[in-house]
């Protein structure tokens, strides 16, 4: 069963790489399905009180999120401006306690038009349960990226952003999305529990070429 929810960026992208270094992180130019689970959780919890079914072993409120398989359609000619810049940041000092300041390498992301996230779930029940929830978020990635839900589709467009196969050959640049793992559960996603985090990873194709670029920002199309 197939569905999806589209929004308009509103404000300045940012989310880093997984892989990234704190001082030096480049910026995915999608959000990142696990960013969009972890969006829904969180409304689920704030809005609408469900902490405690979430919490439970095997709750199948937490299953709906994680098993939902997630991709993208963005329409053609959509601009993806990204600014490269130096900002500053509080980090850890390396003996005692406290912080000192630092410099950073951080990119944040314009978006021309709005994205299509598409939602692939087993169930009528699961579908249900993402849209109540869905329409709520106003943000992606890094707080103060906001995004404005649009409405929902129940045929939407085919993703054209795709997982990337040697074998196929590719048009588009690659970047590596982050997802929620088969196996996870909702402590293991928890930012305030001890388990370790494993996340799965899955290398997209995303439609875009390079325009123009400079040292302090990259412009892309879709194409």
């Amino acid at each position: 069963m197939i569905f999806s929810a589209i929004f308009k960026p509103t404000a300045l992208f940012s989310l880093k790489e997984s892989n990234s270094t704190n001082k030096g992180a480049k910026s995915l130019l999608l959000p990142s399905p696990y960013s969009i689970k972890m969006a829904i959780l969180n409304q689920a919890i704030t809005s609408g009180g469900e902490l405690t079914k979430l919490e439970i072993k095997k709750s199948k409120e937490f299953e709906f999120i994680r098993d939902t398989k997630i991709s993208f359609y963005i329409s053609i000619g959509t601009n993806f401006c990204v600014s490269n810049s130096f900002i500053k940041i509080q980090e850890p000092v390396r003996e005692g306690s406290g912080f000192k300041p630092t410099i950073s390498f951080r990119e944040y992301v314009y978006i021309s038009d709005k994205i299509e996230i598409i939602f692939e779930v087993l169930s009528q029940q699961a579908k249900i349960y993402l849209q109540k929830y869905l329409y709520r978020i106003n943000y992606f990635g890094k707080r103060g990226c906001f995004f404005q839900f649009i409405e929902y589709s129940d045929t939407p467009n085919e993703a054209n952003v795709k997982t990337f196969n040697v074998q196929n050959g590719f048009a588009g640049i690659l970047q590596e999305f982050d997802d929620f793992d088969e196996k996870a559960t909702f402590d293991s996603v928890n930012n305030f529990s001890s388990t370790t985090n494993k996340r799965a990873k899955e290398i997209m194709v995303l439609p875009i070429k390079s325009v123009s670029s400079s040292k302090s920002f990259s412009h892309y199309k879709v194409f």
